[in-house]
């Protein structure tokens, strides 16, 4: 059965449901300093179960709320001035959103909810890095990896060295939100887990750029195909299909005052009017959109001196930069 037709489902899980579907798209889900990326390769083998996929290398198991919203948008890289990330963010009222938040390792038993019957018999521990709004845990039955787990109960996995330890073990990465679940078994080709510990107890919430509503928290990413990069960030021809996909994302989903905005700014640059012609808005999320549009139009329209003139204007944007790049 297409579950996208299937009339119980709400429009933000029939977006869930078209996006596993489409090895073209990745997903995201964890806290700042402890995101887990699951991607999929051309022609890799992936099995497909009710808001869920499996593939070699992780899955991920997607169970949202009923009261769940999703927020695309856009924001301009700080890596590379021509380049810019999309993605639709999964949110939940923020209490809705409250993981255990363990600040030390915790043994939690066998796994019962692992997505491969394989893994059923390993053993998750909790790595207590605290995280608000998503548990970050391991899965092994090795047992030499048992047995260094195993004597950090009760610590701190960062100051104890257990990260370090783990490193050569390779146990499996489970991370869970009140979206679900996404487990990452075999990293490598855009899946992992980027850590960085010392930032997850200092989640400030949602950057001031990116839309997310006041009271909601993001639980899970959707990375959509890029009009101009592969999932790992390698540049590719110009895709106006890919394009105009996330367009139509950002017209269902996105913020339309943003919209307007990025409206104004193309007819602007149209016309060959400079900056000094326009009062735009100047708050963070304005001027994310004000970045990204101009960007695209390098790719779209070409370049002039009209679009250098904006572009001079509105740059550089580290500060706006997408803070899980």
């Amino acid at each position: 059965m297409d579950r996208t037709t299937d009339p119980a489902l709400g429009p933000v899980r029939v977006l869930v449901e078209e996006h596993l579907a489409l090895e073209t798209s990745s997903w995201s889900a964890g806290a700042p300093g402890a995101l887990a990326r699951l991607t999929r390769v051309p022609g890799e083998r992936a099995q497909r179960g009710p808001n869920s996929v499996v593939t070699s290398r992780g899955g991920l198991r997607v169970v949202l709320p009923d009261d769940a919203t999703a927020v695309a948008y856009e924001t301009p890289s700080s890596r590379d001035p021509m380049r810019w990330l999309h993605a639709v963010a999964f949110c939940v009222p923020d209490e809705a959103a409250r993981c255990a938040g363990r600040r030390v390792v915790t043994e939690l038993g066998p796994d019962a909810e692992a997505l491969r019957p394989a893994d059923l018999s390993g053993t998750l521990f909790d790595l207590g890095l605290g995280a608000a709004a998503a548990d970050v845990l391991v899965r092994t039955a090795d047992p030499a990896a048992l047995e260094v787990l195993r004597a950090a109960v009760g610590r701190d996995a960062v100051s104890g060295g257990l990260l370090a330890q783990l490193t050569g073990a390779a146990p499996d990465v489970v991370v869970v939100t009140a979206a679900g679940r996404m487990e990452i078994t075999a990293p490598g080709g855009g899946t992992g887990l980027r850590l960085r510990p010392s930032q997850v107890r200092q989640d400030p919430g949602p950057a001031a750029h990116i839309p997310v509503p006041d009271g909601w928290t993001p639980v899970l990413r959707l990375h959509p195909a890029h009009p101009a990069a592969e999932p790992d960030g390698r540049p590719v021809p110009f895709d106006p299909e890919r394009d105009a996909a996330f367009r139509a994302l950002l017209s269902g989903h996105g913020d339309p005052v943003l919209g307007v905005v990025a409206a104004d700014v193309v007819d602007a640059v149209r016309a060959m009017r400079g900056p000094e012609t326009m009062d735009l808005p100047g708050d963070p999320a304005s001027r994310a959109a004000i970045a990204v549009t101009l960007r695209r139009l390098a790719f779209t329209d070409g370049t002039s001196g009209t679009l250098a003139a904006w572009r001079g204007h509105y740059g550089p944007t580290v500060e706006l930069a997408d803070p899980d790049e």
